[in-house]
């Protein structure tokens, strides 16, 4: 049973810095995609549908990379606290 538990934990452990990297990764796409969106609303003329366009493109792919930042720290979060779980009990058991 602990073997079993000990692999658990160390899958958990892995599993968790992936997701780790993951949440970091998205993270930092978010604030390049934030600062795409601001250079394409900066270049918005009223007139020139291609600049709004642009805009709304820029935009949508910061949002599109939020939610999966989002998904991702919350999965992040969701494996930390299982990974915790499967310690407590790991734990009582030795």
């Amino acid at each position: 049973m602990s073997e079993l538990l000990n692999t658990a934990v160390a899958r958990l452990q892995c599993m968790n810095g992936d997701i780790e990297l993951l949440v970091h990764a998205f993270a930092g796409a978010v604030i390049l995609a934030a600062a795409e969106d601001a250079r394409a609303t900066a270049a918005i003329t009223c007139n020139d549908k291609g600049s709004l366009n642009a805009q709304r493109k820029a935009e949508d792919k910061k949002v599109a990379l939020q939610l999966a930042w989002s998904e991702a720290r919350d999965l992040a979060n969701n494996i930390s606290d299982r990974l915790e779980t499967w310690r407590r009990l790991q734990d009582r058991v030795a």
